[in-house]
């Protein structure tokens, strides 16, 4: 990573590789994706962060939504995978770039953030996550232009929640688009969460649409409290959970949320002894 500049870590092994390879690869999951929702504006958008082979039609069904949308800016919220750390890390840089061009970073929204309660600018837990980065081509897309700010959230518990989310509230406003990145369970011996036997493909494939059922309808009824008592209580096991419980805290009150799309990777690959969730969930905007 040079200082102003966020190169990409992804292209070629996440998503494709090269200009129009890539911007083929995002349309073609945009023009055949199931949007169970008209355009309209949203205030937050839940997506999923596997490779597109995997989860892409997921994020599509949320990004196709947005096409044409009139927005001031997008804040991602997405879940630190490798680096440890209290409260929330935002990058300080000029721009992302893809294979499709470069992402502004909104540096004025970065720095009225950074220093707030639990909020610091952070480049290390960045340099190696795709969580965040791989956003992007779907942003570049659907939103082309559009500045972003940058938002990787660590361990938060009791009051942590509400004091990021206060700060995050400030710039999340009525003209920003939030997008949380988050994959839901992730099952198997592999990711040591084996709440069920794996005994066939529809036993897994029932049993995890329950649980995952149940994180999503408290995430859609905006009950933060619930959903994270749940992922307590269950364990489950849902990457992107303090970022979903950020999101739930800043919007609470307002829209309920409507589930988009929703399969696992054990329909792409049809190992059902390791498989991880995948939806999109939108949250149209008050008024």
């Amino acid at each position: 990573m040079s200082e102003r500049v966020k190169r990409s870590g992804l292209a070629g092994t996440w998503y494709a590789a090269g200009a129009e390879p890539l911007r083929q690869q995002v349309d073609d999951l945009l023009d055949t994706a199931e949007c169970a929702a008209p355009p309209e504006r949203f205030a937050g958008l839940i997506v999923p962060h596997a490779g597109y082979v995997y989860s892409g039609r997921a994020a599509a069904a949320g990004y196709a939504c947005l096409r044409g949308g009139d927005y001031r800016r997008v804040l991602i919220l997405a879940p630190s995978h490798y680096a440890a750390f209290r409260g929330a890390a935002l990058l300080d840089v000029a721009c992302f770039e893809t294979p499709l061009g470069r992402v502004p970073v909104d540096g004025g929204a970065v720095a009225a953030v950074a220093g707030a309660a639990l909020c610091r600018v952070d480049p290390e837990p960045f340099r190696d996550e795709h969580a965040l980065e791989i956003q992007l081509p779907f942003l570049q897309r659907v939103l082309p232009g559009l500045p972003v700010v940058p938002v990787l959230l660590g361990s938060l518990t009791g009051q942590d929640y509400q004091r990021v989310a206060d700060v995050l509230g400030t710039v999340a406003d009525a003209e920003t688009l939030v997008v949380v990145s988050s994959d839901f369970v992730h099952y198997g011996r592999r990711f040591a969460y084996e709440p069920f036997p794996a005994h066939d493909a529809e036993h897994v494939r029932g049993a995890l649409r329950r649980l995952d059922m149940g994180a999503i309808d408290l995430a859609c009824r905006g009950d933060a409290a619930g959903f994270r008592a749940y992922v307590e209580t269950t364990g489950a096991t849902i990457c992107g959970a303090v970022p979903i419980g950020v999101f739930l805290t800043v919007h609470a009150g307002r829209t309920p949320g409507r589930l988009l799309r929703y399969y696992t990777s054990l329909d792409v690959t049809h190992d059902y002894e390791h498989t991880v969730s995948y939806a999109a969930v939108a949250f149209p905007a008050a008024g």
